[in-house]
């Protein structure tokens, strides 16, 4: 795990808003994978429609499975953390540096830059968590620990 205690500057903001898309990108990608895992074997149809299916859908259709033996792979607070990705990744694809680009250059005077900042910080240390136990979960599902 690789937590984030403070932004001192614009490079690290660009470098934490990347490893929110990284994260944001393979979370999406091993839940569909692990989806696919639990809900063997699909036919071509069911395939199809799940390759179409939003990030919003998988997670929904993949707790009603996971919890189905009672013996769910991933927490509560692991599907409400989840279901948030979605706004999360938009926030920092769409909004983020809207907020603080048009203040001060110098970015320890930037009320705006210090506010996104902290923000930042939680939802980086918030999706790296996630990101390692969705990680785990595929690893270990998939039979590689």
């Amino acid at each position: 795990m690789s937590a984030i205690r403070e932004i001192q500057n614009i490079n690290d903001f660009h470098y934490c808003v990347g490893k929110i898309m990284y994260f944001c990108q393979c979370i999406e990608h091993d839940i569909k994978l692990v989806y696919k895992g639990m809900r063997k074997p699909m036919n071509d149809s069911e395939k199809a429609q799940f390759n179409a299916w939003t990030l919003g859908k998988t997670i929904n259709e993949l707790e009603k499975l996971d919890n189905s033996d009672g013996k769910p792979y991933f927490s509560n607070d692991d599907y409400d953390l989840l279901r948030t990705i979605k706004d999360i990744r938009n926030f920092y694809a769409h909004e983020c540096y809207e907020e603080f680009i048009y203040e001060s250059d110098d970015f320890k005077l930037n009320k705006a830059f210090s506010k996104v900042s902290r923000r930042l910080i939680n939802d980086h240390n918030r999706l790296d968590k996630l990101y390692l136990i969705v990680e785990k979960v595929r690893l270990r599902f998939f039979g590689y620990q």
